[in-house]
């Protein structure tokens, strides 16, 4: 319960109406149970309209349970309008009147929204428990819906719609820092409306007389693609400024300043004539003083729609920020919402002021990006420990010019704050880019790692690495052996892949039979630490052992592994992604010819990770069992034994690791090992052979290590064998950083 002293806040939000509290599950068991009797025909009418609107967002497999959540919050933000609004009304004819506006009269407080959702209303006894959970306490001043707008929105989808919960404390310090009072200001994709929120604090704790709040209040906007996201804003607004606005109020037409929140696609407005058949898109633009948000943190390849990433292509090409064709599934929507947002709604003169990937600053994929062709006065915020998420980010703050021609080298360096986790300012310094050329910049570094990427040469190794096979969805080809007989396996599921994997491919089997001759070995990078594999796994592979060749034929003479391959393959046809051009599960598995490429491997692999933060690498002998390498490591195949033993022991080595992150996009490892001058072994180099030999004695004191302790990280392995990684450092100083 809330204590009597207090006031709600999200927390409490969150407390009394998330997915673990008492109201949330009897309400979706009253909407679960309406739904298929007495509100069918409304809730089949309602659903599809909804369905249509939010494929966009979460795709096509959709289900009716999240249309029943959504129906959930948005009934529970009706129900908190009219208790705030209405205080002196007891339950029942607060109820009563509930009911009566489910059909038009919520439009009295511009929630056309809720239109998604009326299909029916949460019943009487539910009402009132809602009623007593917050009766006549007030509200803390604040987003009060940000919490249970993550839990229900992003629960499952947050990954693909890109959507980030921004921090309270970060929210107010942007707004603190860049807004102005009575400044139009506008957050291009709103969410559940933290920016809108604390701008609007800030007018309403101001010393201003109340003419200039509510004028300041009416210059507020936010636009979201989601309608739960607007319908959230708007009861955010409703909610705090009937508690904080100081008016007696009994409606949103007294005094009361406009909901200047709308149902809008951002990057490409014009493809609406008029917002929510209220305002002429053509009025807004060039017509804001600053844009301040968290844009999604998507990439091309994330989006659903075959037709949307075509126009983001597009209009990143217009923006001149499009990348070279080989990055073009890594487009940033993040930098995209940065220019188009500007372009359109700035004027010239505005403020932009975003929360970003960090990749925006050391991704090749956004080197035009970094030539800030339409923005001046740059500043960056850092966070260098990630205080806020598990993914590296900055805030980025422009003054927008237009297409005015400065010198891209004009705008370099740039101001940088660094913050600590509490977001107190450290210090402030300058940030450059190696390489600045008129059309981008490569990597925006502080001044001093600049001067460890000057030793950036690349290795002659760079070529001759290859990433392995798309061995995807996993599901479909890992197994379990569960029996052997004389030319076969029964096989089931690897229960390790299910439970890891996303819900969509969560495709398990059960004693199917495939020949031993389908039966191939791999590993997953987690399976791997420094010097060694701690275990392999069995994988089923369409092709020929002799060649690595798709057979259909061949196939088809082995009747267990043709039976099911075609299962898998039907299976893989019905639930890939629409964008996707890949029409059956063996040319996804050798996408790029990355898998029957492998044939030509010789005795000894050299191995490391794709992603990360820190290098591990092994050396796997193949000359008792062909290993296939599947698309989460790199690999080298080499007949000399004491070549994979050199360059293991590079890439384990620590200073390299330390490099890399320096050069690295925040994502992906990719091939940035050999961006450093890694030398061909050579035989009669002492420090060469040294390394070998040391990463032969590493990879026999790690294998006794796991032996022991087949679970161990490969944190702790390192721990293990600090002392063989301080020499291999010294040597790998020695080779390559004379």
């Amino acid at each position: 319960m809330i204590n009597k002293c207090s006031k709600i806040n999200s927390e409490w939000i969150e407390q009394i109406f998330g997915l673990s509290s008492s109201i949330f599950e009897e309400s979706l068991i009253y909407l679960e149970t309406q739904s298929k009797a007495t509100a069918k025909k409304r809730f089949d009418e309602k659903y599809q309209i909804w369905s249509k609107q939010f494929e966009g967002i979460y795709g096509k497999n959709i289900e009716e349970r999240l249309f029943l959540k959504h129906t959930y919050l948005a009934q529970i933000h009706l129900i908190l309008i009219l208790i705030k609004f209405f205080p002196d009304k007891n339950p029942k004819p607060l109820f009563k009147f509930y009911k009566e506006i489910q059909n038009e009269d919520y439009k009295k407080f511009d929630l056309a929204e809720f239109s998604f959702f009326n299909w029916i209303n949460l019943d009487e006894n539910i009402f009132k428990d809602v009623h007593d959970s917050i009766g006549n306490f007030s509200f803390h001043f604040q987003d009060l819906f940000c919490r249970i707008y993550q839990e229900i929105f992003y629960a499952s989808t947050r990954h693909k719609i890109g959507e980030f919960y921004t921090p309270p404390s970060l929210v107010y310090k942007m707004t603190l820092d860049s807004y102005q009072f009575g400044e139009k200001i506008l957050d291009p994709s709103c969410g559940s409306g933290s920016f809108i929120i604390s701008i609007m604090r800030e007018i309403i704790q101001s010393n201003k007389d109340n003419n200039a709040k509510l004028s300041a209040l009416n210059k507020v906007y936010g636009f979201d693609i989601n309608p739960l996201a607007t319908l959230t804003t708007k009861s955010n607004i409703l909610l705090n400024l009937k508690e904080n606005w100081n008016k007696e109020l009994d409606d949103v037409k007294h005094d009361f300043p406009n909901l200047n929140i709308y149902i809008l696609d951002s990057l490409f407005p014009q493809e609406e004539k008029s917002i929510n058949g209220k305002i002429d898109v053509n009025t807004l633009y060039h017509d804001f003083d600053q844009i301040i948000g968290n844009p999604p943190w998507l990439t091309y390849k994330d989006l659903l729609d075959k037709a949307y990433q075509d126009k983001i292509r597009k209009l990143a090409d217009d923006l001149n920020i499009k990348p070279k064709s080989q990055y073009i599934t890594h487009i940033e929507l993040s930098s995209i919402f940065f220019y188009s947002a500007a372009k359109k709604f700035l004027k010239k003169g505005g403020k932009i002021f975003f929360v970003v990937t960090k990749s925006l600053l050391n991704g090749d994929h956004c080197f035009k990006f970094r030539s800030f062709a339409l923005f001046k006065d740059l500043e960056i915020w850092d966070f260098p420990d990630n205080y806020f998420f598990n993914v590296e980010h900055i805030c980025l703050k422009a003054k927008y010019i237009g297409e005015n021609k400065i010198s891209i080298k004009e705008k370099y360096p740039i101001k940088v704050k660094i913050f600590d986790e509490n977001i107190d300012l450290i210090k402030i310094t300058e940030y450059s880019s190696l390489k600045i050329k008129e059309n981008g910049a490569k990597i925006i570094k502080p001044m001093n790692e600049l001067k460890i990427i000057e030793k950036v040469e690349e290795s002659p190794y760079k070529k001759e690495f290859k990433q392995g096979a798309t061995l995807v969805p996993k599901s479909l080809v890992f197994f379990k052996i569960e029996k052997e007989k004389n030319d076969s396996l029964i096989i089931s599921s690897d229960e390790d892949i299910i439970s890891r994997g996303k819900k969509k491919w969560r495709i398990e089997f059960y004693e199917e039979e495939i020949e031993k001759l389908f039966r191939f070995a791999t590993f997953l990078n987690r399976d791997m630490v420094p010097f060694y594999i701690k275990k392999y796994r069995d994988v089923f592979l369409p092709i020929k052992k002799e060649d690595f060749e798709f057979d259909l034929e061949h196939l088809k003479n082995n009747p267990y592994a043709y039976r099911f391959y075609s299962k898998m393959n039907t299976i893989y046809k019905e639930k890939k992604k629409e964008t996707s051009d890949i029409n059956d599960l063996f040319s996804n598995l050798n996408y790029w010819n990355k898998l029957t490429k492998q044939i030509n491997n010789k005795d000894f692999l050299v191995v490391y990770n794709s992603s990360g933060s820190t290098i591990k690498s092994s050396v796997i002998d193949t000359t008792k069992e062909r290993i296939v390498i599947g698309s989460q490591n790199y690999y080298y195949s080499t007949d000399s034994i004491n070549e994979a033993y050199y360059l293991c022991a590079i890439l384990n080595a620590p200073i390299l690791s330390k490099y890399i992150r320096v050069i690295k996009s925040s994502r992906h490892i990719h091939k940035r090992p050999f961006s450093f001058p890694i030398p061909i072994y050579d035989e009669k180099n002492e420090a060469h052979k040294k390394l070998a030999l040391t990463g032969k004695k590493s990879h026999s004191l790690v294998h006794d290590i796991v032996y022991n302790n087949k679970r161990i990280k490969s944190k702790k392995v390192r721990t293990l064998v600090f002392h063989k990684l301080k020499k291999i450092d010294v040597l790998t100083k020695k080779s390559l950083f004379k």
